[in-house]
């Protein structure tokens, strides 16, 4: 009799056996990252260094400096995959596409330019000239010019990204995001700028909602709400850029039959992801049940991030440090400067 037949006449899977150990520690992990964020809302009222970077920091230190069993791997590698693909189906359900044109047209392009413009920034200084992987440098791009962590944990599994280049993205950006944070509102007095072109240049600038937060609303609430606006509207460009990136990221030479191209050019979770898009948008799926999907989402996310940071290796992650850093300041320094020609040549103030 095999010991997988004897595993199943024991009621015990083996595929529960094999990750149990690697669930168990990324759900520890994960809880502790989320509760760390919930005491940060309840001093500060926001959490300013988000669940998803202190579930991958936490995976990073326990990786590498515990003596984890070997036993941890399979589960944190089915985590960091299955259940990070899980999590941007489930991001779908709150994206209505008729949230998008409620903003103004030249609001809406002038993101639109910023989106494109800072993954192609990112792209051409990290890969072209700095030397780093095109996946690296895309995750650095959508993670800066759409919504922070959460775009380069939905990305990630898209183009195949590494732990190492996920935990570099998140780790570097996240830092250099609360430098912004404290320097950003220096512009307003500077510059003489109103509340709400203050609020619309820390909006399309900042890396992330919690840091566009405490960046717009240090300098009044108007430029809170304004800043807040704009950015969750760069949220919702999220989904074409998953699309668009599944297309370019595709491995043709691995797609002999229809249905394997298929798979190839749409991968099931992207395509679930269109899939409740559409029912969001139709309101099949009502505005608080996309909310709930997303907040469940967002609870997967970092369970996955937990993940992805038992799988990084520090030392090629600082091989790298520098040359990411310069690269996101690129990207940084070209969004500040398009918020800033662009708000008064569209009549944004």
């Amino acid at each position: 009799m095999s010991v997988t037949e004897i595993d199943k006449q024991n009621g015990a899977p083996t595929w529960l056996k094999k990750n149990s150990t690697g669930l168990i520690t990324c759900l520890v992990i994960g809880a502790i990252a989320w509760t760390i964020a919930e005491v940060e809302k309840s001093i500060i009222d926001r959490a300013v260094i988000d669940a998803l970077v202190i579930a991958i920091v936490l995976g990073v230190i326990a990786k590498n400096l515990l003596p984890l069993p070997s036993a941890v791997v399979p589960g944190s590698k089915f985590v960091s995959k299955q259940v990070l693909e899980a999590s941007v189906l489930l991001l779908g359900a709150s994206v209505a596409l008729q949230d998008v044109t409620s903003s103004g047209i030249s609001l809406i392009l002038l993101i639109v330019v910023a989106v494109f413009g800072g993954l192609s920034v990112a792209w051409i200084v990290g890969h072209k000239l700095l030397g780093l992987s095109s996946r690296l440098a895309v995750l650095v791009g959508v993670g800066n010019s759409i919504c922070g962590n959460s775009a380069v944990a939905a990305v990630a599994p898209i183009i195949k990204a590494t732990p190492n280049e996920v935990a570099a993205a998140i780790g570097i950006s996240a830092i250099l995001g609360v430098g912004q944070i404290l320097l950003l509102p220096l512009f307003a007095p500077a510059l003489n700028l109103t509340n709400i072109e203050y609020g619309i240049l820390a909006g399309i600038s900042v890396y992330a909602v919690p840091q566009v937060v405490a960046a717009s609303f240090a300098v009044s609430p108007l430029s809170g709400q304004t800043g807040t606006l704009v950015k969750l509207v760069r949220v919702l460009f999220l989904g074409p850029m998953i699309i668009l990136l599944g297309i370019l990221h595709r491995d043709a030479e691995n797609s002999s039959s229809l249905k394997e191209k298929i798979k190839t050019y749409v991968p099931w979770f992207v395509a679930g992801f269109l899939l409740l898009t559409v029912l969001r948008t139709t309101d099949v799926i009502s505005q608080d049940l996309g909310l709930q999907a997303r907040g469940l989402s967002k609870l997967l996310f970092i369970v996955a991030m937990a993940g992805l940071g038992l799988g990084v290796d520090v030392r090629e992650v600082g091989a790298v440090g520098a040359r990411v850093a310069l690269t996101i300041l690129a990207t940084m320094s070209f969004m500040i400067a398009l918020a800033l020609v662009g708000i008064p040549i569209l009549d944004l103030g």
